[in-house]
């Protein structure tokens, strides 16, 4: 009766995890997939895109070492900034996500990952990568992006 009672409460126990296992797996795949949207909206100066994933009080530190907030992110996105850019014969093609390192907690999250670009630079196709730090923050029930850093990678030659 023992053995019976002690493996009936094992099994509930473990029947209980399964579902948060399964939901950690769902918030992983979800957080990817908004990193890559915040990526793919930035690769088409997608601003009402960037508006619906990042948080209103949204901070990065941009590549070169500025902190800049959400206005100023939006701005950099804004369709006049796209066509400075491909007037200096500069086109972004695509970025991935690689190597990705998630950890959540609750209502926070943070997602590391290897942010590879294609950019097209006077007709000639250029990769740059970028260590990106995403956090992360869960809003009425939605993942928002509340802040990034981007950190360059130096080449391994």
């Amino acid at each position: 009766m023992k053995a019976r009672s002690l493996l009936l409460a094992l099994s509930l126990s473990l029947g209980a995890a399964l579902p948060v296992v399964a939901l950690a797996a769902d918030d992983d795949a979800t957080l990817r997939a908004v990193a890559q949207s915040v990526l793919d909206a930035q690769i088409r100066f997608d601003v009402p895109a960037l508006k619906k994933v990042l948080a209103s009080d949204y901070v990065e530190v941009s590549p070169v070492g500025d902190v800049d907030t959400r206005a100023d992110v939006l701005g950099f996105y804004a369709p006049e900034a796209r066509e400075q850019m491909l007037a200096k014969g500069v086109e972004p093609i695509s970025a991935t996500l690689g190597e990705p390192r998630i950890h959540i907690d609750g209502d926070h999250a943070r997602l590391i990952a290897l942010n590879t670009a294609t950019l097209r630079i006077q007709g000639a196709e250029q990769r740059k990568q970028l260590r990106t730090v995403f956090e992360f923050r869960r809003i009425k029930g939605q993942w928002r992006l509340a802040s990034a850093a981007y950190v360059p990678v130096r080449s391994k030659s």
